[in-house]
This record gives structure tokens, sequence and C-alpha cells, in this order.
């Protein structure tokens, strides 16, 4: 069976108009894991599945444009007649109080009954979803991961968000897909720090030798054509931008409807 990728949120920052913030529903026979879950995804994440069938959550990072929807799906799969198992959750090491923050303390404790939160050790494989992942630090703001992900024979690199180093090309090295920031395109002319523009993602993506590419996280009031020229240019691969609802199919090559 082919991983099947949908495609729950693509904004970088904030949700642009009709989009949501970073998410991905990974879906294979081994089980259903979401990378990020950011403003707006959850509804998305909805479309395609029930809140109890999600079998794993991995955040890269604690920006609210990657984990503010964690609040409605725990609510989702809390209040329910027959009690769900604790989701897993990979995140860094301040998640917990991060997440804990906005919320009432006599609420604290039946929030936390529903996850289960695991910070990964950084190079090391962990089983989680029937998903194997392995987490190394990315070059960002605030503490947070670029996971590489294997099921099925199929290999996933998600860069979640970072500027270039040498963990997201080791990470990327040889994956059949690279989902990948492209916050910025040349149109920009602010601040750049602990993200990539889209000549980057493209040149990366060449470097580690991957064999597609999915922009996203691109910055809502930019072209996405753009984006997508400009990496072309550096990587001479099937890329594609990531729009609300795409599906990737990863069998053999990737394969978009």
């Amino acid at each position: 069976m082919s991983l099947k990728v949908t495609v729950c949120g693509s904004s970088g920052g904030y949700a642009g108009a009709g989009k949501a913030c970073s998410g991905f529903l990974l879906q294979s026979e081994s089980g259903t894991l979401l990378l990020d879950i950011g403003a707006g995804v959850l509804s998305n994440v909805l479309k395609h599945i029930e809140a109890d069938q999600l079998d794993g959550l991995a955040l890269t990072h604690m920006h609210y444009d990657h984990y503010s929807d964690i609040y409605g799906l725990c609510t989702a799969r809390c209040f329910r007649e027959t009690a769900l198992p604790a989701l897993p959750v990979l995140a860094t090491a301040d998640a917990k109080d991060i997440i804990a923050s906005p919320l009432a303390e006599r609420s604290r404790p039946g929030f936390f009954k529903c996850v289960k939160m695991i910070a990964p050790i950084p190079g090391e494989e962990i089983d989680i979803a029937g998903f194997n992942v392995m987490a190394k630090p990315s070059e960002h703001v605030v503490d947070g991961f670029i996971y590489r992900i294997n099921v099925d024979d199929r290999t996933i690199c998600y860069s979640g968000d970072t500027g270039r180093c040498d963990a997201v090309l080791e990470m990327a090295c040889d994956v059949d897909l690279f989902i990948c920031e492209s916050t910025f395109t040349s149109e920009w002319f602010l601040s750049r720090e602990g993200h990539l523009d889209a000549f980057e993602s493209g040149q990366i993506a060449a470097d580690a030798g991957v064999k597609s590419l999915l922009l996203t996280h691109l910055w809502p009031t930019l072209d996405p054509e753009i984006a997508l020229v400009e990496a072309s240019t550096r990587y001479n691969g099937p890329v594609d931008i990531a729009v609300e609802g795409l599906m990737l199919f990863v069998g053999p090559y990737p394969c978009a409807t």
C-alpha cells in the first residue's frame, strides 16, 4: 500500500484566507500520524478521519501556527462515552508547560490524561503510531525538530521551521518525499531568521538527493507560483506546492491528486 499524505494546512505564520497553518496527515496500513496541528488544521483533518482514528501526533516546535489546534483535538477525544488511550505526542521538552499555560489549573489534569507527551532523543529512532520516526534539532528561533519518518519502505522528511543546517541535509538524504518549509521568496525583504526561502529549499532538495519536493509554510501574501519557479531553478525533480486538500501517494514515486 502507498503511504498517503494529505495537506491539512500550509500557511506560514498565520492562516491565509481559506487556508490553515501547518498540518500533514500521514495514513498507511500501519497507522495514522499527524505532523503538526496549527490553527485551522483540525477541521481539515476531520474531513478525512474521526478524531478517535488518529494514532499519533508529532509537533515540530511550539509556535502557535504549529500546535494550537491540539486543544480542539483533545476536546474531541476526551468527551466520549468510551475513554480513548492517551494519544502519543512527540514534542520538545518545553511543550507540556507551553500547552498547559492557557488552561485553567483545574482543567490541566484532565487534559493531560488525553495525551502522552514524549520528548524524542535526537538521532534515536522511536516507533509511534506504526511509524518509525527520528528527530534532530532544527535551526530556528525556538527549540524544534526536523523529522524523518519511515513506514512501509517509504521515507519522508518534514523540515518544520528551520534555516539551512547540517541536520536538514542529513534527515532529507534520499527520501521519497521532502516536505520543506519555503516561507519566503525573492519578493520578501524583511528578516528571514530561522526560515528558508524557495531557492534554499530547492538547493537543499538537490543537495540531499530527494526524490520529490513539497513546498510548504509559504507566507500568505507571497505568490506560490514564484516559490515553485525559484525552487525549480535549484532542484530538477518533481516539485509541488502544498495546498489544503492535496493528497500525495508515496508509492514507487509520489503522485499528487
